[in-house]
């Protein structure tokens, strides 16, 4: 078994600056995800040869090697953002079946609610008095239905969305820039909010400059999440049209809140419920009985009858066990874990992941590892 795990060379590829989802295709069909760490510190011409592109092989030859891999994993560790792999057994199933799934998914929160029933709510940046009233009231009835609120943190009607279902649960926000960094800034404090209340993912690594052209491709991250995506308000050209037909694309339903036929901010709705099968809602009953026979997690009052057991432990390796007795013994720093266990920091990264994925460890205020039974 190498030094590396397969999550960690996909994440260390992801990771490189100008290397796409398409070049990991590329890279995980010609070599393999084992194979993987066999190209650690390999020449340009060799990433030429596989058959990269001169300029991508010029960055993997730069990039992905052993001590930009183990850079990379320390920082994005020590700025307390977690993250999973498209492989990782955790990875919200929903997902996986969009377009370009993302490869790697940040995050700060709780990642099991990524696999949580949800719902997406979008719309205009600029909404009505309206649209901004209806979107925090839907978003907290759906809530307190137990439905987890997906939105984009935007101004407008993502805001209001997160905001209402804070002040019954929890609610994610996909960001269009890393973890890191929070647009608009003024909804710092809202993205803290969530990360206690929820989490806040992202699919760019640290360090990815902001730019415009990211803010589209996280919309089929909103819409691929969830089961349906609501649309509160939007103009003929509103973006949240954008994460609707991502929605429709990956088969999806989509829901519209009714607007007067007479205001700009409806005129997109309205297309959407001429063009397509979207359908008019005005309340989260509305959502819970067209949605009844998928809602499978929910108390039964809402659900179908067939309650999934989420409890299930999976099994842990020998390492996993070694380190789960010592945290369970006494709660643990990274680096108190690594002086006592003489793993390297890349294996130890592993196995914190691993067993936070299942359920038998979690990060405490102060990056201290402890049972999630303590």
């Amino acid at each position: 078994m190498g030094i590396w795990s397969k999550q960690q060379l996909l994440f260390g590829l992801h990771c490189i600056s100008g290397v796409g989802w398409h070049t990991i295709q590329l890279c995980s069909h010609t070599v393999g995800l084992n194979g993987l760490e066999a190209w650690l510190d390999r020449n340009e011409k060799d990433w030429h040869e596989l058959g990269v592109k001169p300029a991508v092989a010029q960055r993997l030859s730069a990039g992905f090697t052993v001590d930009s891999l183990d850079r990379q994993l320390e920082l994005t560790y020590k700025s307390g953002t977690q993250w999973i792999t498209l492989i990782d057994e955790p990875y919200p199933e929903l997902l996986k079946h969009i377009h370009e799934p993302p490869w790697v998914l940040f995050g700060r929160g709780d990642m099991s609610l990524l696999s949580r029933p949800s719902i997406a709510m979008v719309g205009t940046r600029q909404p009505t008095v309206y649209g901004k009233k209806v979107a925090h009231k839907l978003a907290a009835e759906l809530t307190e239905r137990k439905l987890i609120v997906v939105s984009g943190l935007a101004r407008g009607i993502d805001a209001a969305s997160h905001e209402g279902a804070l002040t019954k649960g929890e609610t994610i926000a996909v960001l269009g820039t890393p973890c890191e960094v929070t647009y608009p800034p003024e909804h710092s404090d809202l993205a803290r909010r969530i990360s206690l209340a929820g989490i806040v993912i992202s699919e760019y690594p640290m360090g990815t400059a902001p730019h415009p052209g990211l803010f589209p491709r996280r919309n089929r991250i909103i819409a691929g999440l969830t089961l349906g995506t609501i649309v509160v308000e939007a103009a003929q050209r509103s973006g949240a049209l954008i994460t609707a037909y991502s929605a429709m694309e990956s088969s999806r339903e989509v829901y519209v809140i009714p607007g007067p036929i007479t205001s700009p901010k409806s005129a997109g709705t309205l297309q959407l419920l001429k063009d397509s099968s979207a359908k008019a809602i005005d309340s989260a009953n509305d959502i819970i009985t067209d949605l009844r026979c998928r809602l499978t997690t929910l108390p039964e009052t809402d659900n179908n009858g067939t309650v999934m057991n989420c409890f299930n432990e999976a099994a842990l390796t020998a390492s996993e066990q070694a380190i789960l007795d010592r945290i369970e013994d006494k709660p643990s720093t990274m680096d108190e874990l690594l002086r006592d266990s003489e793993l390297s920091f890349a294996e130890l990264h592993h196995i914190l992941l691993s067993l936070q994925l299942k359920k038998r460890i979690h990060e405490r205020p102060g990056a201290v590892y402890d049972s999630i039974w303590t």
